[in-house]
């Protein structure tokens, strides 16, 4: 398993500058949609490729999907209404969105952001969290996969080391949350319902703090928002952990990516 996720992140690695070079010859403004967002969708497609049938995946023992797709809202919910509370207490900096600042039409940059967070889930909560999952308890896993997904927005770094390090804690918190509304679904459903908390997230944020930044105290505030809606969904991968030990989860050959 180890050498598939090393494929991935290699893949991911080579395709996001390509991505990042075709954004800029396109032209196409990062608020409507980042390419680089595919980079690992790409990389999850290649290693599926190469080890197709040989790659573990955990058995599916939950159905449905109106549930969890309920969950994913809620949580993006909360986690908007921490970051909102969080900037009532600081001075009063953050602007909510005038769409006559967009550079495209609302309706289209909300697809175009479903359609980047669809990316960005296909790699990592469809095809590296579920991996990880047949290895060790499902909070690890989702652990594991948000520090990958943490690190691999290494253009952060750009912004300073602590920005960057604080990011990194923003995703494990994302990826434990996320890991709380899929765990134990098909890797379809696992994708559609990260990618509905990955882009209520990022919605709230373009919508209620438009003027978001790198700064430390924007990136101290989403930590501090998704690390207390990641822990409270800890109680959750525990009872999850408990599922896998007795049996129910054990793992079989992927069906898909």
């Amino acid at each position: 398993m180890t050498t598939v996720v090393v494929a991935f992140l290699a893949v991911s690695a080579a395709a996001s500058p390509v991505f990042a070079l075709a954004q800029g010859v396109t032209g196409l403004d990062p608020t409507i949609l980042v390419l680089a967002q595919f980079s690992t969708a790409v990389g999850a497609l290649v290693a599926y490729a190469i080890w197709r049938g040989r790659l573990p995946y955990p058995r599916t023992t939950r159905r449905g999907v109106l549930a969890p797709l309920c969950a994913a809202a809620g949580l993006s919910l909360m986690i908007t209404l921490v970051l909102w509370l969080l900037a009532i207490a600081e001075p009063h900096r953050w602007q909510s969105l005038h769409t006559s600042t967009l550079p495209a039409p609302l309706a289209l940059i909300l697809l175009a952001q479903f359609l980047g967070a669809a990316g960005e889930e296909i790699g990592w909560r469809g095809f590296v969290q579920p991996m990880l999952e047949t290895r060790m308890a499902t909070l690890s896993a989702a652990a594991i996969t948000g520090l990958l997904f943490g690190l691999g927005h290494f253009p952060m770094a750009g912004a300073g080391l602590a920005v960057y390090s604080v990011f990194v804690v923003s995703a494990i918190g994302l990826s434990v949350a996320a890991a709380a509304v899929t765990t134990g679904r098909p890797w379809w459903a696992r994708v559609l319902v990260s990618t509905v908390l990955h882009w209520g997230i990022n919605i709230g944020i373009l919508v209620g703090f438009s003027n978001a930044d790198e700064s430390m105290r924007w990136m101290a505030n989403t930590a501090i928002a998704m690390g207390l809606i990641g822990a409270a969904c800890v109680p959750l991968l525990i009872r999850s952990k408990q599922r896998v030990s007795s049996g129910l989860s054990a793992p079989r050959a992927a069906v898909g990516v």
